[in-house]
């Protein structure tokens, strides 16, 4: 690779120049942040013997003074850094080595202030940049292609080059993430054909018909791209035989769960074994059987008593399936599998990926194509006489016609039409006699009809999307101005709170969700002690006005007390340890919280507490009283006056990820369960439900998770009223752009 630049950087430095004339924009208190560029002479040792062919820095310290102005930079270049850094303090927060190849950026690597790799990027032309993310002990936590061109072209805005792209303080912003990126597909194929013990007899094409579908959907994903390199943007996870565990399957899909983004495709096969069992339920269930789940004999499985919580756990059932893929925030999803033990399988299947209910299918949002038999799974196909070496469904799928492509199927309209014309015409010319085998579920056609069907009565997807400009008229000057103090802690200096993984990242999405998506003005606080918190607080009973919204949201440890104080409690950074600090004063006690959000002049304001304890933040927890929260209708034809009738009552609501019980953080890098959800009911920007979101809605599709097997993944949500409020008020989100 060719990293010398060094004879265009002379036309770089004028594009930057042109740009950037003006000093960076001064914020909030007496700093600045901004990107300038480093003297070649001034490289530090550690990026000099990389070579690049020039760094920017970002620059995020006390203002510039005339005299460092004079003394350190010519224009926009720093010509002497360590005289800046002995000025301005630890001042360079980002430095970015840019490489090339002619006269074209080829990569672009970001360094943190301690000079440890935390992104690269490359140059996929076309407005394409491919942006790969590190965590510090350098294994990748996301990666995705930024189509920037798309972006631009949607703000109607100049596109920058690429150059200039990487002056900008922020390339991308979480939202640009998930709005911009190219829909990358995540591809999980499962086959096993010979299990270990006598239950089983050997199947013939189940691997062979999972590799296949793994080609077949990238080749399909190649073309459907416009011949652009499907390499990044194709993720394959193909499991064999052997390496077909239930370990395996999951690693899998919570590994899709953390780095898929709403824009992305997600594609699921099983091909191989799966019974209807008893286990724990009143009622049967469909288990698919992972490699690991060899060994039982053949009458096992039928003698009374045996199909016990072990069989649970070394199976796979429709239900944990489910919940893990419900954490998949690809709004595309494709499901196949021949996998069909019954003649009611395919209701099963379908039922189970909508959790049961269309409420809450419907809003999240998600774009599901189901391809299942009709009763038994086949496991070999003969067509026209001749043994074609692949199950049915695969056979019909990956012979289709050179002029159409399967990615069609989750494009509304005529494209999906043909492609669901051409499999069954193949199927008719291979089994012209029988009854259909397979069937092919669109779960937005299917819930666009149930609204057509049951209308009002049945609040499922709304389909009509209000404009912004109805709400706004709607609403008058009754709508002012929205407020956010998110909060994520992962340390704890006091003895036996140990750290935590996921809650500033889980800050950080819902801060950048809230700013980008809905217009909040976000004050996000990491790691932060108490005082910072009470200040913070403070700010917002200064400016917020009668006619605002507040939401404040918290991410970390929580504790109680039911012996002596009988209150809960938010950890913060500097709270000492229970034996040191057995009243909790240097913890925010919920009931004093209580009163000081209560007191925020904003109208309409939301606590989410994503910690343990958080119910408690209701004092009727210690009273034995239980109060369910409520789930509000909204329908095509009401939704202004809902709006009407709403928004003007004071509205005080809090919702937590559990009640009296501890919160799971999650895996490391990943989302807590609850933010996960939370966010992707905030990603569909109302696009099922009018064009708004009410926090009954989110609530309702937390309550889902309260229903989940999986001890890690379950949600046990409290909602409830707090502090001064009017009866049957209601939170609301209204996005900004949709």
């Amino acid at each position: 690779m060719n990293r010398s630049l060094k004879a265009i950087i002379p036309v770089f430095l004028f594009v930057i120049l042109c740009l950037f004339a003006l000093p960076p924009t001064a914020l909030a208190g007496a700093g600045i942040t901004g990107t300038w560029v480093l003297a070649p002479g001034q490289y530090p040792a550690g990026i000099k013997k990389m070579n690049p062919a020039s760094v920017f820095v970002v620059y995020d310290g006390p203002l510039i003074r005339n005299d460092w102005q004079k003394k350190f930079f010519s224009r926009d270049t720093i010509i002497k850094l360590k005289g800046l850094q002995d000025s301005a303090g630890n001042c360079i927060r980002v430095w970015r080595l840019v490489f090339g190849k002619g006269r074209e950026v080829d990569s672009v690597w970001q360094l943190n202030e301690n000079f440890l790799l935390t992104d690269k990027a490359y140059n996929r032309g076309a407005g394409l940049l491919e942006c790969i993310a590190y965590d510090l002990k350098g294994g990748i936590t996301d990666q995705f292609v930024f189509d920037y061109a798309r972006k631009y072209e949607e703000e109607a805005s100049p596109l920058p080059s690429l150059i200039q792209l990487l002056r900008k303080v922020n390339v991308y912003s979480s939202g640009d993430r998930n709005r911009f990126s190219v829909g990358a597909v995540w591809a999980l194929s499962i086959g096993i054909n010979r299990y270990k013990g006598d239950l089983f007899a050997e199947l013939k094409n189940c691997e062979s018909d999972a590799r296949s579908y793994a080609a077949f959907f990238r080749d399909q994903y190649r073309k459907h791209l416009g011949g652009r390199s499907s390499a990044a943007f194709f993720h394959e996870y193909t499991l064999l035989g052997e390496s077909a565990t239930r370990a395996a399957i999951l690693s899998a899909l919570r590994e899709i769960a953390s780095k898929a983004s709403p824009a992305d495709y997600f594609v699921f096969n099983f091909s191989g074994y799966s019974l209807p069992l008893l286990v724990d339920s009143p009622a049967t269930a469909t288990y698919f059987f992972p490699f690991d789940s060899a060994g039982y004999a053949r009458d096992f499985l039928k003698e009374a008593g045996n199909e016990t919580a072990t069989q649970r756990e070394r199976l796979l059932s429709l239900k944990v399936l489910q919940e893990y893929i419900q954490l998949i925030p690809a709004q595309n999803q494709l499901f196949i599998t021949e996998a069909g033990p019954t003649d009611k399988f395919k209701t099963e299947f379908i039922r189970t990926l909508m959790q049961q209910s269309p409420l809450v299918s419907g809003l999240l949002n998600k774009n599901r194509v189901i391809i299942v038999p009709n009763g038994y799974g086949a496991d070999d196909l003969r067509c026209a006489g001749v043994q074609t070496g692949k199950g049915p469904i695969n056979y019909y799928l990956t012979g289709l016609d050179s002029n159409l492509n399967v990615f069609h199927l989750l494009e509304p309209g005529f494209r999906s039409e043909a492609v669901l014309f051409n499999l069954k015409n193949a199927e008719a010319r291979c089994s012209p006699m029988d009854k259909p085998y397979f069937d092919i579920f669109f779960e937005r056609n299917f819930l666009k009809q149930y609204q057509e069907i049951f209308g009002d009565g049945e609040p499922v997807t709304r389909g009509l999307i209000v404009k912004e400009k109805d709400i706004r008229q709607e609403l008058g000057n009754l709508e002012g101005k929205k407020y956010a103090l998110v909060i994520g802690t992962d340390q704890y200096r006091g003895k036996g709170w140990d750290p935590l993984r996921n809650p500033v990242r889980d800050a950080r999405a819902v801060a950048a969700e809230l700013k980008e998506g809905y217009g909040f003005e976000v004050q996000l606080l990491e790691n932060k002690p108490m005082d910072s918190i009470y200040a913070a607080l403070r700010y917002y009973h200064r400016v917020a006005g009668p006619n605002d919204q507040f939401v404040f949201f918290v991410a970390g440890h929580g504790d109680m007390d039911d012996e002596l104080l009988d209150d809960g409690f938010l950890v913060c950074t500097d709270s000492r340890s229970v034996e040191d600090d057995p009243v909790r004063n240097t913890y925010i006690s919920y009931q004093k919280l209580q009163k000081i959000i209560n007191n925020i002049p904003a109208r309409q304001i939301l606590v989410l507490l994503d910690v343990c304890h958080g119910g408690v933040f209701d004092q009727q927890v210690f009273n034995a009283v239980k109060r369910e929260g409520t789930v509000a209708g909204i329908t095509n034809r009401n939704v202004l006056q809902f709006l009407k009738d709403k928004w003007p009552l004071r509205t005080r609501k809090f919702l937590s990820s559990v009640g009296t019980a501890p919160a799971f953080d999650g895996q490391a890098g990943k989302h807590s369960p609850f933010a996960n959800l939370l966010l992707q009911v905030l990603q569909s920007r109302g696009a099922s439900t009018n064009g708004i979101i009410t926090l009954s809605d989110l609530f309702k599709v937390l309550q889902t998770a309260s229903l989940n097997e999986t001890a890690t993944l379950r949600i046990m949500p409290a909602m409830n009223d707090f502090g001064s409020f009017e009866p049957f008020s209601e939170f609301i989100f209204i996005p900004v752009s949709r």
